[in-house]
C-alpha cells in the first residue's frame, strides 16, 4: 500500500528554485561553449506569428499565380510561372503584410533562431511582388551571411538566379547557377527548382539540349505533379523540335495517360500524331487520325487547329487545293483562338506571297494584322513585314512586270500571240476569282458581327495591361478613335479600303502594270473582248522592242532588286531573304556597277552565320575592287569613324572660309580652299563646296576668264556631285548666253546693285536675314493620333519569304504578277496635313547658337539648281533660344512638300555642317507652324509628323 508525502508549500518553492537554477547554469555553460543565446519566448512568437503563417501566405500566392496562368500550347511552354504585371499588382498588399512582419523579426527579434528564415521570406515576397532588385540584394545577403546553412545557401542563390533572369541579366544569373550547383549535394530541398531554373536559363540561352537534360533533373527532383506534366509536355515539345521523335512521343504520352488537363491532353495528343509517322509514314494515316479527332466532341472547341493540321499534312504533300480549302475551313470555326486565327491568316498569306498573287496575299497579311497576339513568335517580325509590304510588293511587281515584258519581246510573232492570249485569259479569270475570295471574306465577317466583337473579352487570361488590348482606357480610346476616323467598320479582310471614297487597289480591281485599264468585275461581261483588247493593247505597248527600252527594262529590274534586298536588310531583318535578292542581282548583272556595294553586304550578312561565304565575298571584294571605300573599311574597321573626323574637321574648315567670304576677305578665301584642295583629303562633297567658294572669290577678285575656268574645273574635278556641279554649268550657260555684256566688267562679278540684273542668283554678301511668318491667333495645338493597330510598330521568317527569287533570276513569265496595284496610302490626317495649304518644310536645328549660315548657304545652292524661279525661299526662326527653324517655302499642298523633303534629305549632311543629331526635319502647314513658340511643342510636332509619316508608308 503507497503512502502519500506530503511536500510542504516552502519546500516546493525552493525545490522549484533549485530546478531553475539548474537549467541556467546549463545555459551560461552552452554559452560559454559558443552557442547562440536564444530567447523562448521570441522564438515560439516569430515561429507560429510570422514564419508559419510567412511561409503559408507565399506558398498560396505561387499556386495562385500557377492555377492563374494559361499555358499557350501551340508555343514552347515556359519553364517556370513567373508573376506577371497583374499577379504582382493583386499580391502585392499581401506580400507588404509578409515583409513587415519579417522585418520585425530582423529588427526586434534579434534573439531568435528565425532570422534566416526572415530573410527568405523578404526576398520571396519581393519577387512575388515584382521588386526583382530589391529581391537580389536580400537573396546574396541571406546566401553570404548563412552561407553555412546549406538549406537556406542554396535557395537563396536559386532564387536570385531566378531573380537576375526577370531582370533580363543572364551572364550573372548563369554564374549563380554555377555557384548553386557545385552545393547541390549537400543540400537536396531545392534541387528540383535549381534544375528547372537552369533549364530556363539554356532556353534563354538558346541551347535547347542542355535544356532537356536539366528539365529531365528537374522532373526525377520534383514532386509537384501539376509542375511534372508541364515539364513533360515542354520536353516533348522540344525533343520533337530537336528530331528526337521517339522521346518526344514518350513524354507526350505519359501527358494524354495522366490526368492532365484537358487542353494540355488534347494538344500532347494531336502533337503525337505527327510523331507517329516513323510508324505510319503516310500522310493519309495522319489525316485519318485528325479526322477521328474531329468526330470526337470534346474537342469541339479545338477544330480549328484540327483543321490547320489537316492543310499542314496536305501541303506538305503538295496537295494545295485540299490544304487551302482546310485552311479556310481552320478559318471559318467559331473559336476564341486568336492566335490560331492568326497563324492560319500568315500561313494563307505566305502561301499567296510565294506564288506571286500580292494582291491576295495582300488582304490576307491585313488580316493578320488584325489578330495578331502580343505572344506569337516573331511578331516583330510580321508586324515589320506587314509594314512595309506596300513597298515590298511594288518592288517584286516591277521584277516580275518587265522580266515578263523582256520574255514577250523575245519571242516570235506566234508565239508572243499565243503568250498574251494566255495573259489575258489568267488576268480576266483573277478578277473573277478576287471577287469570289471577296464574297467568301464577307461571309467570313458576318460570323463575327464587329470590330468589338472581335477584341478579347475580360474573361480571358491576357491580363497583362502593358498590351494595348489588355488596357481598358487605351481600348476606349482606340475604339473612339478608329471610328473617328474609319467608321463603324464590320471586321472583315480589306477592311482599310472597304466603302472608302477614292480607295484604290481594292481586291475587285484591276490594274495593268500601273496603267488606266479597270474594270469592275461586275461591270465584265464574260465576253468582254473590249476589255480584252484594251489590255492587249497596253500591254504590248510596253514591250522593250529597242536597246534603249531594254536597257531602261533592265536597270528598272536592277534598281527594284536592290530595293528588295535592303528592305529585307533593313526594314524587315530577315538577313537569309536579303542574301538571296543580293545573290540574284549579281547572278543577272555581274557586271553592275554596284558590284563591291553587294560584295560588302553579302560579306557582312555572311559574318557569324557562314564563314565560308563571307570568306568568299570579301575576297571577291578586295580582288576585283581594291580601291573602293568598302575594301578601305574591311580592311581598317576603323575608317569610317576616321572619315566622320575628318568630315568635321573640313565642315569646320568650310564654315571659316565662308565667314571670310561674307566678309569680303578673298584673298584669305583663295589661299585658304588651294590649300585644302592640294592636300587631296576628305569628302568631294564637301570639298566641291569649297572649290565653289574659291571661284566665287575669283569672281568678286578677278575677270570673267578667270572665274569661267574656276567654275569648268569644278566640273571636271566633281563630275558626280549632285550639288555644286549643276549650280556651276548654270553659270556657265549663263555666260554662254550673256558673254558679250559679262566680258566688259572690271570683276566677274559685281558688287549688288538693285538697278543691275543679278548674276544668275548671285549669293548675298551678308549674314542671313531673320524673317518671321505673319500669323494670326494662336490656334490649338494638334492632338496625336491613337493607332488601333500594331501592324505598324516594328524581320520575316526565313524560308519562303523571298517568294519565287529563282524565277527572278531568269527570264520568265510572271504574267500572274501584273494583276492588282497597291493603290496610294490615305492614312493621313488630313486634319493636320491637309491636301491643300500653305506648307513649309522645316530643318529643325535643336541648339539656338550654331551658326547656320554655312547651312543655308548651302540650301540656296539646293533651291538654284532645283526650283529656280518657283518663288522658293529659306528664311530664319528662333525659338526661344533653344532651337533654330529653317523653313523653306512656300508650297501649295502637301505633296510638294513632302516631294522637296525627300529631295533634300540625302543632302542635308553635305549640305547642313553640323552633326546629324542636331537636326531633323519636317512639314507643316503654315498656320500650325505659327504655334511652335517653345522648344517642347517643336518636339511633340515632330513626333505627330514622324507618326503620320510612318504611318504614310505602311
Amino acid at each position: 500500500m503507497k503512502r502519500d508525502i506530503h511536500i510542504p508549500p516552502f519546500f516546493r518553492f525552493m525545490l522549484l528554485a533549485l530546478m531553475a537554477g539548474t537549467i541556467a547554469a546549463c545555459a551560461a555553460n552552452k554559452k560559454q561553449e559558443g552557442e547562440a543565446n536564444y530567447d523562448m519566448m521570441e522564438n515560439l512568437t516569430a515561429r507560429y506569428n510570422i514564419v508559419y503563417h510567412g511561409r503559408k501566405i507565399i506558398a498560396d500566392a505561387e499556386r495562385e499565380n500557377f492555377e492563374a496562368h494559361r499555358d499557350n500550347y501551340q508555343q514552347l511552354l515556359p519553364v517556370l510561372v513567373e508573376p506577371t504585371e497583374t499577379s504582382a499588382s493583386s499580391n502585392t498588399p499581401l506580400m507588404d503584410s509578409v515583409i513587415g512582419k519579417a522585418l520585425d523579426i530582423i529588427n526586434k527579434k534579434t534573439k531568435s533562431k528565425y532570422i534566416n528564415e526572415a530573410y527568405l521570406l523578404t526576398g520571396k515576397a519581393n519577387y512575388l511582388k515584382g521588386n526583382y532588385y530589391n529581391a537580389v540584394e536580400f537573396f546574396t545577403y541571406l546566401a553570404n551571411t548563412f552561407a553555412d546553412m546549406p538549406a537556406y545557401r542554396q535557395a537563396a542563390l536559386v532564387w536570385k538566379a531566378r531573380s537576375l533572369m526577370q531582370l533580363g541579366n543572364l551572364t550573372e544569373a548563369g554564374l549563380v547557377l554555377d555557384t548553386a550547383f557545385t552545393g547541390l549535394e549537400s543540400e537536396k530541398q531545392s534541387a528540383g527548382l535549381a534544375f528547372a531554373a537552369q533549364a530556363k536559363h539554356y532556353l534563354l540561352m538558346h541551347d535547347e539540349e542542355s535544356a532537356i537534360t536539366m528539365l529531365l533533373q528537374a522532373i526525377d527532383h520534383t514532386k509537384h505533379r501539376p509542375a511534372r506534366l508541364r515539364w513533360h509536355f515542354l520536353l516533348g515539345q522540344l525533343l520533337q523540335k530537336n528530331g528526337r521523335t521517339e522521346e518526344a512521343y514518350d513524354h507526350y504520352s505519359r501527358v494524354v495517360r495522366s490526368n492532365a488537363p484537358y487542353e494540355m491532353s488534347f494538344h500532347a495528343g494531336l502533337n503525337r500524331v505527327f510523331l507517329a509517322t516513323a510508324e505510319n509514314p503516310s500522310g493519309a494515316d495522319r489525316i485519318g487520325l485528325l479526322r477521328r479527332m474531329l468526330r470526337d466532341g470534346k474537342n469541339k472547341d479545338f477544330k480549328d487547329q484540327i483543321y490547320f493540321h489537316i492543310a499542314e499534312v496536305f501541303y506538305a504533300d503538295s496537295q494545295l487545293s485540299e490544304a487551302l480549302a482546310n485552311y479556310d475551313l481552320a478559318l471559318r470555326q467559331q473559336g476564341a483562338n486568336r492566335y490560331q486565327t492568326a497563324l492560319t491568316y500568315l500561313k494563307i498569306a505566305d502561301h499567296y506571297f510565294g506564288e506571286a498573287d500580292y494582291q491576295t496575299a495582300k488582304l490576307y497579311y491585313d488580316s493578320v494584322g488584325m489578330t495578331l497576339p502580343p505572344d506569337f513568335p516573331d511578331a516583330g517580325a510580321v508586324q515589320r513585314k506587314i509594314a512595309n509590304l506596300d513597298d515590298l510588293i511594288a518592288q517584286l511587281q516591277v521584277v516580275a512586270h518587265q522580266d515578263s515584258l523582256q520574255y514577250l519581246a523575245g519571242l516570235g510573232e506566234a508565239q508572243r500571240e499565243t503568250e498574251v492570249d494566255s495573259i489575258v485569259a489568267r488576268t480576266y479569270a483573277q478578277v473573277f476569282a478576287a471577287k469570289e475570295k471577296k464574297q467568301q471574306s464577307a461571309s467570313r465577317s458576318a460570323q463575327r458581327s464587329s470590330f468589338d466583337d472581335f477584341l478579347p473579352q475580360p474573361t480571358e487570361t491576357l491580363t497583362d495591361n502593358r498590351f494595348y488590348f489588355n488596357n481598358p482606357d487605351a481600348m476606349g480610346m482606340g475604339q473612339a478613335e478608329f471610328r473617328r476616323r474609319w467608321g463603324n467598320r464590320q471586321l472583315r479582310d480589306n477592311w482599310r479600303f472597304t466603302d472608302m471614297a477614292g480607295a484604290q487597289a481594292t481586291a475587285d480591281t484591276v490594274a495593268v502594270a500601273g496603267a488606266s485599264v479597270a474594270q469592275q468585275p461586275d461591270s465584265i461581261a464574260p465576253d468582254s473582248a473590249s476589255w480584252a483588247q484594251q489590255f492587249r493593247e497596253h500591254y504590248l505597248s510596253e514591250l522593250p522592242d529597242t536597246e534603249a527600252e531594254l536597257a531602261a527594262s533592265h536597270s528598272q529590274i536592277h534598281e527594284a532588286l536592290i530595293r528588295i534586298g535592303n528592305m529585307y536588310r533593313d526594314e524587315l531583318r530577315d538577313n537569309p531573304a536579303a542574301a538571296k535578292t543580293y545573290e540574284a542581282l549579281l547572278a543577272r548583272y555581274p557586271d553592275t556597277k554596284d558590284a563591291a556595294l553587294m560584295y560588302y553586304n553579302l560579306y557582312r550578312l555572311y559574318v557569324d552565320v557562314n564563314e565560308e561565304r563571307a570568306a568568299h565575298y570579301r575576297e571577291l571584294l578586295l580582288r576585283e575592287h581594291p580601291d573602293a571605300l568598302y575594301s578601305r573599311v574591311i580592311l581598317d574597321p576603323a575608317y569610317l569613324a576616321k572619315l566622320e573626323e575628318q568630315k568635321q574637321v573640313l565642315d569646320q574648315a568650310y564654315e571659316k572660309v565662308y565667314m571670310q567670304y561674307t566678309r569680303q576677305q578673298y584673298p584669305e578665301v583663295i589661299a585658304a580652299v588651294t590649300h585644302i584642295l592640294s592636300e587631296g583629303q576628305g569628302r568631294a562633297q564637301t570639298l566641291s563646296q569649297l572649290a565653289y567658294l574659291r571661284a566665287l572669290a575669283w569672281g568678286r577678285t578677278s575677270t570673267l576668264d578667270t572665274f569661267e575656268q574656276a567654275l569648268l574645273q569644278i566640273t571636271k574635278d566633281f563630275p558626280e556631285d549632285s550639288l555644286i556641279t549643276p549650280l556651276a554649268n548654270q553659270h556657265l550657260a549663263y555666260i554662254a548666253a550673256n558673254r558679250d555684256s559679262l566680258a566688259t566688267r572690271m570683276y566677274a562679278l559685281q558688287a549688288m546693285d538693285e538697278n543691275r540684273a543679278r548674276f544668275v542668283d548671285e549669293p548675298t554678301m551678308t549674314l542671313w536675314p531673320q524673317l518671321v511668318i505673319n500669323r494670326g491667333a494662336e490656334p490649338p495645338r494638334p492632338r496625336r493620333q491613337l493607332a488601333v493597330g500594331a501592324a505598324g510598330q516594328t524581320g520575316i521568317q526565313g524560308g519562303r519569304a523571298l517568294g519565287n527569287v529563282q524565277d527572278l533570276a531568269g527570264q520568265q513569265l510572271a504574267g500572274i504578277a501584273e494583276v492588282g496595284e497597291i493603290g496610294p496610302n490615305v492614312y493621313r490626317d488630313l486634319e493636320l496635313l491637309p491636301d491643300s495649304a500653305t506648307y513649309y518644310v522645316v530643318v529643325n536645328v535643336m541648339n539656338g547658337r550654331v551658326n547656320l549660315a554655312p547651312s543655308r548657304f548651302g540650301i540656296g545652292q539646293f533651291n538654284r539648281t532645283r526650283y529656280t524661279g518657283s518663288g522658293i525661299s529659306h528664311q530664319l526662326k528662333m525659338v526661344a533660344d533653344e532651337a533654330q527653324l529653317v523653313y523653306i517655302g512656300p508650297f501649295d499642298n502637301y505633296d510638294d512638300a513632302r516631294r522637296y523633303e525627300e529631295g533634300i534629305l540625302p543632302l542635308l549632311p553635305d549640305i547642313m555642317k553640323i552633326p546629324a543629331d542636331l537636326y531633323n526635319t519636317f512639314v507643316i502647314t503654315e498656320t500650325n507652324f505659327g504655334t511652335l513658340s517653345d522648344f517642347d511643342k517643336v518636339d511633340d510636332y515632330y513626333a505627330i509628323y514622324q507618326e503620320q509619316r510612318d504611318r504614310s508608308r505602311e
